[in-house]
């Protein structure tokens, strides 16, 4: 897919503008085509009798051509293979009859034949253009590109749809700076196709709205669990072709400002991450795991979060639940807990993240057997000394901290997300007594 992040390990599908006069493979393949068939039917020409001649087979090239080659193309080269058969009247000509017409009347009807399905190919070619630029202008609007660098974290993502032609699927990630810190997320939608879609742009945009305005991780956890129960109940309410009991696995992470060595991770029942040392160690840390996003409503406690070191040159290494459920040919899950220590380079500190993303994603298709089964998803976090500044003064001040302004602004921001909450939880009671009358009715 087409790369949105700093990594560039994502396939692209765009092909040239149907516009394009490029043969489909290049000119290399048309004119190898047009050899090999010219040079068939050149043979059988001087192989057959005298009273007849194969030459009339070049009304066949246009044809085959018309498969590789867009209508202009087309339309020159029957022009030309008429011009050819009138040289080889001229220098043996046919006897006189119905064979000496025989030949430009079968070329031009594969001439003809010729245009029209490279016409017809080319307005499906432009259909699934027009498909895969809406597929890739939702992909941009709920998957956003990624820079390189926040702060002091270099970054690489990996992302592999399990539906080839699909451009975003289940798994959903992404990078937030706030005024409070960077924040993170990963995580893994239950389901499959259009509706795990839906779902994960529901809480991408809860995420990036509640990871900049709310100063407390545990709110923009608390915000990310209303935003899936109201995804649920909308759904619901709508009947629409969605998740109606919707939840999603998920690792939120804060990187604050005043504990630069260490990292908050908040864990909604998802695979714990990986951290490579600055010396090349891997290890996984240990994080209480709470239930899964959209479950909140079991009467469980919220999730706790969990500060674990992260100073220079230590890497986070997270992944969905297509990664450790990726198969072999055997039917043996990849396990990438036991294969990343031989992957990580002796001064892995030293290389950038993509190097060590791009060995973990190669050995991931290696690994595999066959289509992939499950989205995959992969985000690879380093932390450096150098700071990376934003490009200017108006962008610096909007992810400036300013701890003196927190605390005035504390009282407005808690009063605004307690009724927030308030508001979602009535609306989602309500869609919920609608969604029951209507499955009454």
């Amino acid at each position: 897919m087409t790369s949105r992040g700093s990594s560039g390990f994502h396939s692209s599908i765009r092909g040239a503008a149907p516009s394009d006069s490029r043969p489909t493979g290049g000119w290399r393949a048309m004119v190898l085509l047009v050899a090999v068939m010219a040079l068939i039917i050149a043979t059988l020409d001087v192989a057959t009798p005298a009273d007849f001649r194969a030459r009339a087979l070049l009304g066949l090239v246009p044809i085959a051509v018309a498969l590789l080659a867009p209508v202009s193309v087309t339309a020159v080269l029957t022009g030309l293979l008429i011009c050819v058969y009138i040289g080889l009247q001229a220098v043996a000509p046919l006897p006189t009859g119905g064979w000496s017409v025989l030949g430009p009347l079968m070329i031009g009807t594969g001439g003809l034949l010729g245009v029209l399905i490279a016409r017809r190919r080319e307005e499906q070619r432009a259909r699934v253009q027009a498909l895969t630029d809406i597929a890739e202008a939702t992909q941009r609007a709920v998957m956003r590109g990624l820079p390189e660098r926040f702060e002091d974290l270099r970054i690489a993502d990996f992302y592999q749809p399990a539906a080839r032609a699909a451009r975003v699927g289940g798994d959903w990630y992404d990078f937030q700076p706030s005024p409070y810190g960077v924040r993170a997320v990963l995580g893994d939608v239950s389901g499959k196709g259009l509706p795990a879609v839906s779902a994960s742009a529901w809480l991408l945009g809860a995420f990036r709205e509640a990871a900049y305005h709310e100063d407390r991780i545990e709110e923009v956890a608390r915000r990310l669990e209303i935003a899936m129960q109201r995804y649920s109940a909308w759904t619901r309410l709508t009947d629409d072709e969605g998740l109606t009991d919707a939840f999603s696995t998920g690792l939120l992470l804060h990187f604050p400002p005043t504990a630069p060595e260490c990292v908050d991770v908040v864990n909604f029942g998802h695979e714990p991450p990986l951290v490579v040392t600055a010396d090349g160690r891997v290890h996984t840390p240990e994080l209480p795991a709470g239930l899964p996003l959209g479950m909140g409503t079991l009467g469980a406690a919220a999730p706790g979060v969990a500060r674990l070191p992260f100073g220079v040159g230590d890497t986070l290494i997270l992944f969905t639940d297509g990664v450790t459920e990726c198969r072999d040919q055997g039917g043996t899950f990849y396990p990438v807990r036991e294969r990343l220590p031989f992957l990580v380079s002796p001064d892995g500190a030293q290389e950038p993240p993509e190097a060590l993303l791009g060995r973990l994603a190669e050995d991931l298709r290696a690994h595999r057997y066959g289509p992939p089964s499950d989205d995959a998803a992969i985000t690879v976090i380093r932390r450096t000394a150098e700071r990376a500044p934003y490009p200017g003064g108006v962008d610096a001040e909007l992810y400036e901290y300013r701890p003196e302004k927190k605390e005035t602004a504390d009282t407005a921001v808690r009063g605004a997300a307690a009724q927030y909450a308030t508001d979602m939880r009535f609306l989602e009671c309500a869609s919920r007594s609608i969604s029951s009358t209507k499955a009454s009715a």
